[in-house]
């Protein structure tokens, strides 16, 4: 029986890697710096919309260490219909949920492929989409609606969202939701600014500001997500992180407090 993902361990000396695959994705390999390895497309599953669509989502894996361009056409295309769905043709090392948004009529039949061609072999997407077993979960659906009115979104192809800003070890239902540093001493700031690749060619770039506090701060850099900060004096702070793709952008708020 074939089950939505397949759990697999990667052993490389004595470090383990864990990762997770889509159905029909052969297990990993890591490639050297001499042998490419191949990219594979995801299907990530769909949801249902209040006006009758379905918005879809699509991911991949790369198991090559450096980032691998595969321009749309013949080795990156959706069938049927225009290959070129502005999927995007820049594929990072890892795994990449999320990299392709589509809205669809109510008239979809569940029939959309993304074909990828790389390092001599051929993979594709499930040709089964619609199956009760690919519908998100509560969690799936915040994640695909993200920055997304899917009332207003164009069909049938892939949609520009927000870049994704965090801070890791930071916020969320978890916290810590304050960062603490003494007056003087160096807080690392652990950003991250992820974005699938839309607008095409367009660079993103990120940028931190100081929103409040009583003293100065002083970064080592504005326009790297990681970075040092040093505050001048004790208090309460405020601090924003902001991801742009060049169109949109999104931001995540940090509190520090200084002693």
């Amino acid at each position: 029986m074939t089950t939505r993902h397949d759990l697999r361990w990667l052993l490389s000396g004595t470090a383990v890697a864990f990762l997770l695959f889509g159905p029909g994705v052969p297990g990993p390999r890591i490639a050297s710096s001499q042998q490419p390895s191949s990219i594979y497309p995801v299907y990530d599953g769909f949801t249902r919309n209040a006006d009758g669509t379905l918005t879809l989502s699509f991911a991949y894996f790369n198991h090559n260490r450096t980032p691998v361009t595969i321009p749309a056409g013949p080795a990156n295309a959706f069938s049927p219909g225009p290959p070129d769905r502005g999927q995007t043709t820049t594929f990072l090392p890892g795994h990449h949920r999320w990299q392709c948004i589509i809205v669809v009529g109510d008239g979809f039949d569940g029939d959309l492929r993304w074909t990828l061609s790389h390092a001599g072999e051929t993979t594709s997407t499930s040709a089964d989409m619609l199956q009760y077993n690919w519908e998100f979960d509560a969690s799936g659906v915040r994640q695909v609606q993200r920055g997304l009115d899917a009332s207003d979104a164009p069909h049938d192809v892939c949609i520009n969202r927000p870049p994704i800003v965090r801070v890791l070890g930071y916020g969320g239902p978890r916290g810590p939701h304050e960062l603490r540093v003494a007056v003087g001493a160096e807080l690392k700031l652990f950003g991250s600014v992820r974005d699938e690749g839309l607008p095409k060619h367009a660079a993103v770039t990120s940028r931190w500001r100081t929103l409040s506090g009583p003293g100065a701060v002083t970064l080592e850099s504005a326009i790297e997500p990681r970075t040092r900060a040093v505050f001048s004096r004790a208090g309460t702070y405020e601090l924003e992180l902001t991801g742009s793709d060049s169109v949109l952008e999104s931001s995540v708020r940090v509190t520090v407090v200084v002693e």
